[in-house]
């Protein structure tokens, strides 16, 4: 019944990124062709009372119509490593509630905290976020991600990323790697070295 979802950050109570949500929803029914009433967010996200202190994430599932919202505090997972898979093409261009192709993927992390996605060579996203590399002087987001990210959109618009085609091949033209996503700020405290990526090391891909 709601085969989309979004994760909207909560923090004191304040919606952030609303913007950016009401656009991807809106993109999604439309380029999936799924008609029913208008799903405005601003109108059907109340904040509970329990929930207007600290960082909260908030997710609403939605189809035809918007789904019950689920309320939980946030707290950051610690990601200091990421494992390289090259994975056969997939599709999750839309943001699914069926999400079994990445958890499939996020199993093969091994010793790492995540996983980065490679397909044909090209970075895209690691099981959760988008991402961004620095050469020193800028920063930049694969051109093609698996999922166009609210906070990439953001970040896109105001200049603070660009987007190029990376292959994995490149990563020794980078220094620091950011994941990104609804509630991954840009903060440089959680910045990777590209040396916390290990490498596929099999001979084919994923699937």
């Amino acid at each position: 019944m709601y085969p989309l979802f979004e994760s909207i950050k909560v923090i004191d109570g304040q919606v952030m990124n609303l913007k950016w949500h009401q656009q991807r929803v809106d993109r999604s029914l439309r380029q999936l062709d799924i008609t029913g009433e208008v799903l405005e967010l601003a109108s059907y996200l109340q904040i509970p009372e329990n929930y207007r202190h600290g960082v909260v994430k908030c997710r609403v599932p939605y189809g035809r119509s918007l789904g019950p919202v689920e309320y939980v505090p946030y707290h950051r997972k610690s990601v200091k490593s990421l494992q390289q898979i090259e994975c056969r093409p997939f599709d999750y261009q839309f943001k699914y509630q069926d999400r079994s192709m990445l958890d499939q993927l996020y199993q093969l992390r091994e010793a790492c905290d995540d996983v980065l996605i490679t397909i044909d060579g090209m970075l895209t996203d690691t099981s959760y976020s988008n991402v961004a590399l620095f050469d020193g002087t800028n920063w930049y987001t694969p051109e093609i991600p698996l999922l166009e990210g609210t906070q990439r959109a953001k970040l896109l618009s105001e200049g603070v990323i660009q987007t190029t085609n990376i292959k994995i091949t490149d990563l020794g033209d980078f220094e620091k790697l950011s994941l990104i996503n609804a509630m991954l700020e840009f903060d440089p405290q959680y910045f990777l070295s590209v040396s916390d990526i290990k490498l596929w090391e099999r001979e084919k891909p994923f699937l």
